[in-house]
């Protein structure tokens, strides 16, 4: 992470530097377009409201549940607060780690306005895939042993979030899909090789949806999507266990299915902007699953005040 900070740093003095004026020059063509426009307030009709991603009031309503969902009960981000040593630390990881990321971006965003001001004034064509044009400077601009650095960094720290995510993925199909299944059968070499071979799936199927989402606009926006249709119905499952005592297993899988199918539909048939998305499948899947508890869970939750003993 250090690595990657510090080339990223080291590369926007580089793109300083073949800008005339600087910074100046930066940020009046910046301002003039709005590019430094932090917190966007308008509300406006429904169909203007919802489709407006990056919204003061999608940050603040769909930003919690997305950062609850991802930050709380994603394997991926729970498995790593697991390996501090206490609960205080955990904590404090997790705090910390809005601060890095908080001034991760900011530092990109700031890349990508002395980009977009260099590209501007010389008059280039931007590639075909725009998420391409920092490291095509960098691999261009940069004396070669920096530009490697760089680009092995930025490759290790998506190694790093794959390999992670790969562990979390092969793991959960094991342990709480296919080995509750047999519990008795095979021995713990055989559940490793199941979870290697897990994990060669895993990769491929993260492969084939990489290569689909290519056409879902940017890598983040792209990736924040996908894991928005499945984060509504995971937070909603979560949520019902924490804040109910009536919803059975039943109940939680019938929610979280219909949160799912909302979700789909959300996706691909409305315009809706994906940073609503968390908040539309959970408050979904906790509804259906608290109604149909109603129905399944009926029986389960009749328990009797007092029960009497007899010889």
């Amino acid at each position: 992470m250090a690595l990657y900070i510090s080339g990223a740093v080291f590369s926007l003095i580089a793109i300083l530097t073949q800008i005339p004026g600087g910074w100046a020059h930066v940020a009046a063509t910046g301002a003039a377009l709005g590019k430094f426009q932090v917190f966007d307030f308008r509300l406006g009709p429904a169909s203007e409201f919802f489709a407006r991603p990056y919204s003061f009031w999608a940050g603040i309503l769909g930003g919690t549940f997305l950062t609850t969902a991802s930050h709380g009960t994603e394997q991926l981000m729970v498995q790593r607060l697991l390996a501090a040593r206490s609960e205080g630390q955990s904590r404090a990881a997790l705090f910390a780690s809005w601060v890095v990321v908080a001034g991760q971006f900011t530092l990109f965003l700031i890349i990508g306005a002395c980009l977009f001001t260099l590209y501007s004034d010389r008059h280039w064509s931007a590639p075909s895939v725009p998420d391409s044009i920092y490291p095509q400077f960098v691999w261009s601009f940069l004396p070669p042993g920096a530009a490697g650095l760089i680009m092995a960094a930025i490759l290790a720290a998506a190694m790093s979030n794959l390999s992670a995510a790969l562990n979390s993925l092969a793991s959960t199909t094991v342990v709480d899909f296919l080995r509750p299944l047999s519990p008795h059968a095979g021995s713990e070499q055989l559940w490793v090789l199941t979870a290697r071979y897990a994990t060669v799936f895993w990769g491929a199927t993260l492969f084939v949806l990489a290569l689909l989402a290519r056409h879902w606009g940017g890598v983040l926006q792209a990736g924040l999507s996908i894991a928005s249709v499945l984060y509504g119905s995971l937070l909603g499952v979560f949520l019902l266990g924490i804040l109910t005592r009536r919803v059975g297993e039943s109940s939680a899988i019938a929610g979280m299915a219909a949160g799912l199918a909302i979700m789909i539909y959300v996706r691909f048939a409305t315009p809706i902007a994906f940073t609503w998305y968390v908040l539309i499948g959970t408050a979904t899947t906790f509804a259906v699953g608290l109604m149909a508890s109603l129905i399944f869970d009926r029986r389960r939750n009749r328990t009797p005040h007092s029960v009497k003993l007899t010889n």
